[in-house]
């Protein structure tokens, strides 16, 4: 009996403190691999959504920026040009002048401080894509401005003549113009434009940003955009710069 009671004898109390050490480690270990699993994937997914945003985004400025200058036919053999005076967002044009920029502007409301903002202006033409904001045809008959920047809320905005502003994308924290011209390989910023007649080609910066809560880690990078540098957000972003040249084809007169 004696030899039957000893063979039946449960675990110890030590070698049961053990065994929960031992399956607390092994949890950790499956924790953590799970965790890190989860942050690669949050990497991939929010790096893959900044690429996809950035091609957006710039395909959508480039839309909006090539229009400037824009005549049909019709008001090229008549001579058609664009006259002097005030801008819808408080800029003044000169005769003939199709780009303008800016860094601040009496009539936004909600533009970011230290953001660009750009305006262009063309003549509408049915059928053949020079479009509003919202995506609508212009007709023929359209003197039409088109107003880029970005607001308060990290969103890329695009203003029609008088019209409300709309959202072109979300997530857009910054926009850098310089400003290309005929006779100098440099570009220049806005206030460093002598004669804007001379402008054929635009270089744009944005600072693009997602949200990402899962990984818990602090994005204390800072971003540089041609010449200016944007301090760090230190919040758990992911961001990433998108620069693009973009050529104005119908500018002079």
């Amino acid at each position: 009996m004696g030899s039957v009671n000893k063979l039946n004898k449960g675990f110890s109390l030590v070698e049961l403190m053990i065994a929960m050490i031992v399956s607390l480690f092994i949890l950790a270990g499956l924790f953590y691999s799970v965790m890190g699993d989860m942050r690669s994937y949050e990497s991939a997914r929010s790096s893959q959504e900044l690429v996809t945003k950035g091609r957006m985004a710039v395909q959508t400025l480039r839309l909006y920026i090539q229009q400037a200058g824009f005549r049909d036919i019709t008001a090229l053999k008549n001579e058609t040009t664009f006259s002097a005076g005030t801008s819808n967002v408080g800029g003044t044009w000169d005769y003939g002048q199709v780009v303008q920029g800016m860094t601040n502007s009496v009539d936004i409301d909600d533009e970011k401080i230290d953001s660009d903002i750009l305006v262009v202006r063309f003549l509408g033409a049915a059928e053949i894509g020079i479009v509003s904001c919202i995506g609508e045809d212009l007709d023929e008959s359209t003197n039409n401005e088109v107003t880029l920047y970005v607001n308060t809320s990290d969103q890329l905005m695009c203003k029609d003549n008088d019209d409300d502003a709309e959202v072109l994308d979300e997530g857009v924290e910054f926009l850098e113009v310089l400003y290309g011209t005929e006779d100098d390989y440099r570009y220049f910023t806005a206030s460093e434009v002598t004669d804007w007649a001379d402008v054929n080609r635009v270089k744009i910066g944005l600072l693009l940003s997602t949200e990402v809560s899962a990984h818990g880690l602090t994005n204390s990078n800072s971003y540089t955009i041609f010449n200016k540098t944007i301090d760090a957000a230190n919040d758990t972003n992911y961001r990433s710069v998108v620069m693009e040249t973009v050529l104005i084809g119908n500018q002079g007169g």
